[in-house]
């Protein structure tokens, strides 16, 4: 708290000056010692932030689920700026927060006119704060960020944030928390999608995009009907794959030697799906036991789980997994794609599986996406 001290001590040792104002330039050159002798360079904040892999920085990350998994998160706009040059105490969130939080901005649902940056946040020690709620101001973080932390902000810090330049009260208390061991802030909405967490970062480099594009695509898997979430099919034993052929040799390999550094995405019962990040088709994921064996993968549509453990549902978290990282179609299927009779039930099941868990969490469901009943969509070997 090198920084609090000095600025503390700098508003005792004008205690008898005629008016703020002079108390606070006094304040802010010996903030500006502080930051060269002591505390934050914000130069080499931002290598720091940007230090090591693509993979190591997601899974380090600690924006996650409830369960454990970690977050891909969310923020709309209709600016037109560079990700790098996003301001700090930017919030990202679930989809649906960020839909509801722009339809109540413009008053209107958000059209192809929206942006939404969807992105992994390389943030490892958030303070958790109160709801934000409409004020995005500074002055209100350094309230919400005294109420969470008392004593974090000195009495008089608090009164200074009010008086200083746009850009100087960020910088501030971005270093305040960086020195206090926080990189993040994070809330459980009460507003937009009640319930969910959102969280807000300190600086850009924390940033890790995945897609940055038109809101009107990317959805929910929930959210998805059912052409769109399997994308055109051909049903047909010719299809069905043996996952432990020796074509998929190098996938296993991989599973098996990075299997702790993979970002775990799902997690149910022990049973964890991890991401191989630089893997293409894109949203390849791995199943992974208890034990950290890996037992099955989901690869642009192909699915396996061994014989042995099928028959828990299980190929829904994979599926699911890669629907949600995608924001569309798991099987990235847009011209056309064959399916095994099981495979085909497998997706099937896995987009009513992620309606059925939406509406358990209080989500509006549109009546054409509500689960239907099975006419017969599970082939009789089905056991994924």
């Amino acid at each position: 708290m090198f920084i609090a001290r000095l600025i503390n001590a700098s508003f005792q040792f004008v205690s008898r000056a005629r008016n703020f104002q002079s108390v606070l330039d006094i304040s802010r050159k010996i903030l500006m010692m502080g930051n060269q002798l002591g505390g934050i360079d914000m130069v080499d904040l931002k290598v720091k932030l940007k230090a090591g892999s693509r993979e190591e920085r997601i899974s380090g990350s600690d924006v996650r689920s409830d369960d454990g998994a970690v977050l891909l998160v969310h923020h709309a706009t209709f600016g037109r700026f560079d990700v790098d040059d996003m301001a700090p105490f930017s919030h990202f969130g679930t989809r649906a927060a960020a839909r509801q939080r722009v339809a109540s901005l413009s008053g209107s649902p958000p059209d192809n006119d929206c942006r939404l940056i969807s992105a992994f946040l390389d943030v490892k020690a958030p303070l958790l704060i109160d709801d934000v709620n409409d004020d995005h101001s500074v002055e209100h973080f350094a309230e919400l960020i005294d109420a969470a932390r008392p004593g974090l902000l000195a009495p008089c810090e608090i009164e200074g944030i009010f008086e200083m330049e746009p850009g100087q009260a960020e910088e501030h208390l971005v270093s305040t928390l960086l020195e206090a061991g926080f990189d993040g802030l994070c809330y459980r909405n009460r507003h937009e999608d009640p319930g969910s967490l959102s969280w807000v970062i300190l600086d850009p480099g924390q940033i890790i995009v995945e897609r940055d594009g038109p809101m009107s695509g990317s959805r929910d898997p929930w959210e998805l009907s059912e052409g769109d979430y399997t994308g055109p099919l051909v049903e047909s034993d010719m299809f069905e794959i043996d996952g432990r052929h020796e074509d998929y040799d190098h996938l296993w390999e991989d599973l098996d030697t990075s299997r702790y550094s993979l970002p775990v995405l799902a997690r149910n019962d022990g049973w964890e799906v991890r991401w191989l990040v630089d893997w293409e088709p894109r949203a390849t994921m791995g199943l992974f036991d208890p034990s950290g064996a890996s037992r099955g993968f989901y690869m642009g549509g192909q699915l396996w789980i061994d014989a042995d453990v099928r028959g828990a549902g299980r190929s829904a978290l994979m599926i699911n997994a890669a629907a949600d990282l995608l924001g569309g179609c798991p099987a990235q299927n847009d011209k056309g794609m064959g399916f095994s009779p099981a495979g085909a039930a497998a997706h099937r099941a896995a987009r009513r599986k992620a309606i059925t868990l939406a509406m358990m969490d209080g989500h509006s469901i549109d009546r054409e996406n509500e689960p239907e009943a099975d006419q017969g969509h599970h082939s009789p070997g089905l056991n994924f």
